[in-house]
């Protein structure tokens, strides 16, 4: 009495437990206040289980350190620092719950849960935001220094162009509506005022390359014609060029500006060294001019920056400043009236509040200490996330639905006890879930259905050892102990190969495939707490309240009662069925080979949906007029939802183009369908070099799963079992792939996780028979090893079947109800079921016994005693007798 009363204490502690993590909470988050510019604690409602994006919508973005501008030394000390200036961005952004992690050594990953504008927090990860304030070249050093290098480009071989004229002249027009700084500095002098405009082309001698510029009216500033600017930046890039500039000055744009109707690009010769940076900047609040309600972000130096700026802008007063962002210089630079401190405001004429509010985020957080840049994009539209959660938890209900009345009509009385055993399970992976605070995803949320079925195996097992010691003439509390100590060994067997399968799936995988994996480890932890303590405490309950209990009620029904078929007589039958499925299959592979999602080949993904039904031939032809005339397109589930994919199979394929081709796909469907009569709902663009990675890494996991599930089994069982569930779960894993060719699945990691879910399935059955066959060797090794694996497929035959089809019904009801997303890998899983349970008993134990049969040794075969390991010699299929 006094167990049970521990067994129920610590019962009712875990439902507390799981409870309390599930109860939604209060807590405190920093926040920005616009208004004053500062961080403030605010109180957020916390939902106890954190959904991912695929169930209720975001933006997720990987980026890595862009070594385009130049190499790093160290990528991971750069990213962890990146990683520290991102968080601090996002925590400003108002994103719930964001995350923001290093993955691997050299890649930063953000997920932004519920942003509907991907372009704008795009924009706010990405930016280096280095801000800078520097003088230009009051003195004209560059100008003066523009006939030589017109000469030295020349004597390289450069000519000048006819038409290689300016396109706009320093004095038309009016000013720039760029950035400009108005409090710090007075604006910049008129044209009459200044020593150094120039009314006519820059270089007198029209060289090469002065022919290109037009002076403008501040010192250090010349005109570029936009359509001259690729070939200016073409010469700035040659040595020869480069050699003249003068020392301490280096050559920067500005942003375009239109002046009588033509557009030019600004170059500013500005000194190189700053007077300061970023790092001096304590303070950012965007807002508006009160004069003329123009966007403006104000600033506020330290301390010490304001010493600094107030002493260099004290000595330059009447020269010109220029304001730098990522190295391009904002609006125009000002003339320095007067020694300026601390504070000051940025103008930002024809900009939004919002672009300032970014701007002045950014500049809070501080600059990126490398540039980064993106190569995995997702956007997930919340009305997708929606009807996952809804499509998932009906397949979930209906799943468990069907679970309860199998176990509750097949075991009676027992069964429902195995049945509240279930319900706690259910509270317990849940509370496992928020206790820990994973992320459930919707693969995740499809390994919750799919783990239900699979609890019930462990229930099974030992229901079917308490009847075999019924039948034995045990008493009822013999019964159960003999049943749960009997079942032990195969329980953890199988629940430790599922384990390390679920492992190497964390290790690998993306964030869905991660949210699976975890989902169901946590279920095989529930199911081992449930399976063997909770069931047992109420089995033993009720025996304590029915001391004269003489048998267990309603445990009558059994399916194969006293089985005897010959499965290794038929073994050759099975290998002509299996070569049936593998042969074509794999000729198929061969010529056709794997259609490969995005994730593996990178390129762009979108998912759209039409406010009316349109046809398909119609969206093809207005993609191929838009420039993507290799898109594939299907429909996805009803008639106004579409996929269209652009794949990039070139290996000099870059995450440029991903975007290319998506705004192309844009651009095309709004010319053919109108802005407003379509929906983007799910995004990707994937790099090929993301994609390779993927492809390596699933590789990898089918691999590494293969050798670990040999070394366990062959550490617990023998090397000869270990080799021969390894081949019969390749068999598996091949027959899956060719079952995948047949249907022409596309390859996505979420199928590559219903491939490694499969080989964790079968492991299962094969470890259940295999650990009767070891089991019967010791008590009946005086048999034939024939007989006893026909024996020990035959006595587990209840529990294949059974276990086989709750979770085959469980795969199915996600097949048909969990939605298009999730449909791949339900199919491939209801395939795997099927295949797993044949290949345990028509594959594994033949190939053990012809393993046995291939490597024993002599004095195994001459041992008397019972033989730890088969006989050789074994000749014939008897079938078993009882």
């Amino acid at each position: 009495m006094k167990s049970i009363k521990w067994r129920v204490i610590v019962i009712l502690a875990l439902v507390a437990t799981s409870v309390l993590a599930l109860v939604p909470r209060s807590v405190k988050q920093r926040v920005y206040n616009a208004q004053s510019g500062q961080m403030r604690d605010t109180t957020v409602r916390r939902v106890p289980i954190k959904l991912g994006l695929d169930l209720r919508g975001g933006v997720h973005l990987a980026l890595e350190v862009d070594e385009s501008r130049g190499v790093i030394s160290d990528c991971s000390d750069a990213i962890r620092r990146a990683e520290r200036v991102v968080r601090t961005r996002i925590d400003e952004f108002g994103t719930t719950e964001p995350v923001v992690q290093v993955a691997g050594n050299c890649r930063l990953i953000v997920e932004l849960a519920g942003e509907t504008d991907p372009a704008r927090a795009r924009s706010i990860v990405e930016r280096t935001a280095f801000l800078e304030f520097r003088l230009t070249d009051t003195r004209d050093q560059f100008r003066l220094a523009l006939p030589a290098i017109d000469a030295a480009l020349q004597r390289a071989g450069v000519t000048a162009s006819r038409s290689g004229g300016a396109a706009t002249r320093a004095n038309d027009g009016e000013p720039s509506s760029g950035k400009a700084i108005t409090d710090l500095l007075t604006s910049r002098a008129d044209s009459t005022d200044s020593t150094t405009a120039a009314t006519g082309p820059a270089g007198a001698t029209g060289g090469p390359f002065s022919r290109l510029l037009n002076q403008g009216r501040v010192p250090g500033e010349f005109l570029v014609a936009e359509d001259r600017v690729a070939n200016v930046d073409r010469l700035l890039a040659r040595p020869e060029l480069q050699q003249l500039v003068p020392r301490g000055l280096e050559l920067r744009w500005g942003t375009a500006i239109t002046r009588g109707g033509l557009t030019a690009r600004p170059l500013y010769a500005v000194q190189s060294r700053a007077i300061i940076t970023g790092e001096e900047l304590q303070k950012a609040v965007a807002g508006r001019d009160p004069m003329t309600n123009a966007a403006e972000v104000q600033f506020e130096l330290t301390r010490g920056g304001g010493r600094k700026f107030g002493d260099a802008t004290g000595r330059n007063i009447g020269n010109y400043l220029a304001i730098l962002l990522d190295g391009r210089v904002q609006g125009e630079p000002a003339v320095i009236r007067d020694r300026i401190g601390m504070n000051g405001r940025i103008e930002l004429a024809g900009k939004s509040l919002e672009e300032a509010n970014d701007l002045a985020l950014v500049l809070r957080a501080g600059a990126l200490p490398v540039p980064l840049h993106v190569v995995d994009q997702r956007t997930i539209g919340a009305s997708l996330g929606s009807d996952s959660i809804a499509e998932g938890v009906r397949a979930s209900v209906l799943a468990v639905g069907f679970v309860l009345l199998v176990m509750g009509v097949y075991y009676g009385l027992s069964g429902l006890l195995a049945v509240g055993a279930l319900g706690l399970y259910v509270l317990y992976c849940l509370g496992g879930l928020a206790a820990f605070g994973f992320t459930l995803t919707l693969p995740g949320l499809a390994g919750f259905a799919l783990s239900i079925g699979m609890a019930v195996d462990a229930n099974v097992l030992i229901f079917e050892r308490m009847r075999e010691e019924l039948d034995a003439g045990r008493s009822v509390r013999r019964a159960i102990d003999e049943g749960f100590r009997h079942a032990m060994s195969a329980i953890v067997d199988s629940n430790v190969t599922t384990a390390l399968t679920a492992m190497i799936l964390y290790v690998v995988g993306t964030e869905s495939v991660q949210g699976f994996a975890l989902t169901l480890l946590i279920g095989l932890v529930a199911s081992m707490v449930t399976a063997v303590f909770v069931t047992r405490t109420f089995f033993l309950i009720w025996v304590k309240r029915r001391p004269t209990m003489t048998t267990l009620k309603h445990f009558t029904i059994r399916l194969f009662a006293n089985a005897r078929y010959d499965f290794i007589k038929v073994r050759r039958w099975a290998y002509g069925i299996t070569a049936a499925i593998i042969v074509p299959g794999m000729i198929t592979l061969a010529a056709k080979g794997i259609t490969y999602s995005i994730e593996f080949t990178g390129g762009t993904m979108m998912q759209v949906r039409t406010t009316e039904v349109v046809e398909m031939n119609r969206l093809r032809g207005a993609l191929e007029r838009g420039g993507v005339p290799k898109a594939e397109i299907q429909s996805f589930g009803s008639p106004r939802d579409f996929v269209i994919r652009a794949r990039l199979d070139a290996s000099g394929a870059s995450q440029k183009q991903t975007e290319a081709v998506a705004a192309a796909a844009s651009k095309a469907l709004d010319s053919e369908l109108g802005a407003g009569a379509y929906k983007m709902i799910r995004y990707e663009g994937v790099s090929p070099k993301v994609g390779g990675e993927l492809q390596q890494k699933a590789f990898i996991a089918i691999l590494v799963s293969f050798v670990t599930t040999l070394i366990y089994l062959a550490f617990r069982f023998e090397w000869r079992f270990g080799l021969a569930a390894v081949i019969a779960t390749a068999h598996d894993v091949i027959a899956t792939i060719a079952f995948i060719r047949y249907l022409d699945l596309e390859v996505s990691l979420v199928v590559v996780a219903a491939v490694l879910t499969v080989l964790g399935y079968s492991l299962n059955d094969t470890i259940v028979i295999f650990d009767r066959v070891r089991e019967n060797l010791k008590s009946r090794g005086n048999r034939s090893l024939a007989t006893i694996l026909n024996l020990s497929i035959n006595e587990t035959l209840p529990r294949t079947i059974l276990t086989g089809g709750t979770t085959l019904a469980t795969a199915l009801f996600l097949s048909f109800f969990a939605g298009e997303v999730i449909k791949p890998f339900a199919l491939v899983m209801t395939f795997g079921i099927i295949v797993g349970t044949f290949s345990s008993i028509f594959v594994a134990s033949p190939v053990l016994l012809w393993i046995s049969r291939r490597w024993s040794t002599p004095a195994a075969a001459r041992s008397q005693s019972p033989p730890v390991t088969p006989r050789i010699g074994d000749q014939g299929s008897a079938v078993p007798t009882t």
